[in-house]
């Protein structure tokens, strides 16, 4: 009588359920018990067990169980052994076992597979089954592939390769790290310029010259302006030299890596009077250069805002 009202009990919670959380609920129909017999080779769960009640709601309450054997052993204690099959899919594993009972549940997961490796679980409404997909899946069938891209996690430029379960960042020449997020050294490590004649506004100052530069990575900074001027200065005379150095060319892109550019010195009329090649990278947020020293006065490499 008591394991009749437990039963009971334990059916009024379900119904309860039912109602409150209807995509996480599950009923099982259970099929008419089989005697002598038991389901071998799908056994998830061995418990002690004193009634075939508590057995059956032993399945209820894991997930995977479709049906469970319960009985005596020859040790003469009781035992209920959740199965993740049933013997419609497995009939030739249904084998003779005296004092046990088998019982299966209508298995709706048997005709309606999961995709992608995921883990067919029955009697979860409104369907019937309910998928438990593997990592980096999603969708009522686990048949839609979780987009790792989405939130875009590659750095500096970097390229997104959505993986099952994960990403791969195809990073700029010169970045490294899973999200791109390691710069090249010249992005860490170079000189700066930031006195104020050095800019392309500035007049002719002091006839200053860059013959002394060290060969290196620079990056202009402060009042000299944020990056190497891009116009041909046409008057000359100006950043605090008689022949202004301007750069002919774009900047690079992020994607581009390290690139040569040609610096054209402005004077005596022409835009392009004479050149040096450097080299030049964009490092996201600001541009690095290599500068070499120039063996002709009075010239300077000028800045701009």
């Amino acid at each position: 009588m008591v394991e009749q009202l437990i039963s009971i009990f334990f059916l009024f919670t379900i119904a309860i359920y039912l109602v409150l959380s209807e995509d996480n609920c599950r009923i099982l129909q259970f099929l008419d018990a089989k005697d002598g017999s038991a389901l071998e080779k799908h056994v998830i769960r061995t418990i002690a067990s004193n009634s075939e009640h508590s057995c059956r709601v032993q399945c209820y309450l894991e997930n995977a169980c479709v049906s469970y054997n319960f009985g005596k052993r020859v040790t003469g204690d009781e035992v209920c052994e959740l199965n993740n099959s049933t013997d419609i899919q497995h009939p030739d594993d249904l084998k003779p076992r005296v004092n046990f009972i088998y019982r299966g549940a209508e298995n709706s997961c048997g005709t309606t597979p999961c995709m992608n490796g995921g883990t067919r679980q029955s009697g979860f409404l409104p369907h019937g089954y309910r998928c438990l997909c593997a990592a980096g899946f999603t969708g009522l069938k686990c048949e839609t592939d979780i987009d790792d891209c989405s939130a875009n996690p590659c750095h500096n430029g970097g390229s997104c390769r959505d993986l099952v379960n994960g990403f791969k960042c195809d990073c700029p020449e010169g970045y490294l790290g899973t999200l791109c997020d390691t710069a090249p050294s010249e992005c860490n490590q170079y000189k700066i310029l930031n006195d104020s004649d050095r800019h392309s506004d500035f007049g002719r100052g002091n006839q200053t010259c860059d013959k002394n530069l060290i060969e290196d990575w620079y990056r202009f900074s402060g009042e000299a302006g944020t990056s190497i001027a891009t116009k041909c200065i046409s008057k000359g005379k100006r950043c605090g030299t008689d022949v202004p150095g301007w750069m002919n060319g774009t900047h690079p892109t992020v994607d581009e890596g390290v690139v040569s550019r040609k610096v054209c010195f402005s004077g005596y009329h022409k835009c392009c009077y004479r050149n040096v090649t450097i080299n030049v990278r964009n490092c996201s947020s600001f541009f690095v250069y290599r500068l070499k020293p120039l063996s002709y006065c009075n010239s300077r490499y000028c800045g701009k805002s």
